[in-house]
């Protein structure tokens, strides 16, 4: 293993930067894990202590960690929530269909941008569309009950309005 792929690893392992690692791994003489016990007494390392019991429950408890630690945490919770919703975004599609026909079938990231940039014309073109029969929903690989449930209201309260104007 090189330098380079140790100062990787314990880069991971003890969550400090690559320059704490490299300085770490010079003074132990590129020793993994001398340097990881070197960074754990100079409190750099973040590690976490966890316990383990033979008992029926499979949760795992973990030792509080000191102040500056918990923060860090609290960033890595948001760029965490961030990516999760990327990825549901890019494995859900907005679909827009007419009968037995899919007109649109496009990622919700891509939706959410075209309805930013373009809101007040996109708005427009998709109530006048309900009116010549398209029907609009969600599908991928969540299940989106409830924006699936409005959007079909939403499209029977355009064929009531529809229907009462063909009565006129």
């Amino acid at each position: 293993m090189d330098t380079f792929e140790k100062v990787e690893k314990l880069r991971e392992k003890a969550n400090v930067t690559f320059e704490e690692a490299k300085a770490a791994l010079e003074e132990s003489n590129g020793d993994l894990l001398d340097a990881m016990i070197l960074l754990e007494k100079q409190g750099k390392a973040e590690t976490r202590k966890e316990t383990y019991s033979t008992k029926e429950s499979r949760e795992l408890v973990v030792v509080d960690q000191p102040e500056e630690k918990k923060e860090k945490k609290r960033g890595n919770a948001f760029t965490d929530k961030l990516k999760v919703l990327w990825h549901k975004s890019c494995e859900n599609y907005f679909v827009v269909e007419r009968g037995e026909e899919t007109i649109i079938n496009i990622p919700i990231w891509v939706f959410i941008i075209i309805l930013a940039l373009t809101w007040h014309v996109t708005l427009i073109i998709m109530v006048v569309a309900l009116f010549f029969g398209c029907r609009y929903g969600f599908k991928g690989a969540d299940e989106m009950k409830f924006a699936n449930d409005v959007c079909d209201k939403v499209s029977e309260a355009a064929d009531k309005v529809k229907e009462e104007y063909n009565k006129l």
